[in-house]
């Protein structure tokens, strides 16, 4: 039987942004494998927290594991993207570079350490929101998309490092009503969301 464990942050852990008699991620999964399945994500955590808080809690044996982080690290760096000051290009891509080389770091530890259980990995991308509808965050929707697609380079050259396999959320999250809010998803984008990892788990079992 497989063995799954989810680590990650809201992406997974997203139930308390769904509705009343609505699904979570974790919930959809639940009625759609006879898999056991170990939720460890967090709404809220960062690449930090994985490393400190969730790998200590993987079980010991396990066949499937599935990673969806760093969203949280992009939003502690929102202030960069609003920054009012006039950089240069050349200063600009530096500072950015700079605020995701530490979370490279950390993400390549965290997939380095699942890598250790033999077990087949899937590691999710980073979804652009919905931040168009949102007036905190719209002045950001498209700046925002540099960022994101930054970080998922780092999925992607990290999945090639340890031979893991990606689902790419930006195909999957394309509608309004596949979020909650901004930035959660929804009853019906985690629907789409467990398919996706359920279609996973029976493929590479």
């Amino acid at each position: 039987m497989a063995v799954v464990n989810l680590l990650g942050d809201s992406i997974i852990d997203n139930k308390i942004y769904v509705g009343p008699y609505e699904l979570s991620v974790t919930e959809h999964l639940y009625n759609l494998t006879d898999a056991i399945i170990n939720s460890i994500a967090v709404d809220g955590h960062t690449t930090k927290d994985v490393i400190h808080n969730q790998l200590n809690k993987l079980p010991h044996y396990s066949t499937h594991q599935v990673l969806s982080i760093g969203g949280n690290d992009l939003l502690q760096n929102i202030n960069f993207l609003k920054n009012t000051d006039e950089l240069s290009t050349k200063e600009v891509f530096e500072q950015a570079v700079g605020i995701m080389a530490p979370i490279k770091r950390r993400y390549q530890t965290i997939v380095e350490k699942l890598s250790l259980q033999n077990s087949n990995i899937l590691l999710c991308t980073v979804y652009e929101g919905n931040l168009l509808n949102d007036p905190l965050l719209y002045d950001i929707a498209l700046s925002s998309k540099a960022m994101v697609s930054m970080l998922n380079d780092i999925v992607y050259s990290t999945a090639n490092v340890f031979n893991a396999e990606v689902l790419e959320l930006r195909n999957i999250f394309t509608k309004p009503q596949d979020y909650a809010n901004p930035i959660e998803p929804s009853h019906i984008g985690g629907s789409k969301f467990a398919l996706e990892i359920n279609d996973w788990i029976q493929k590479s079992a």
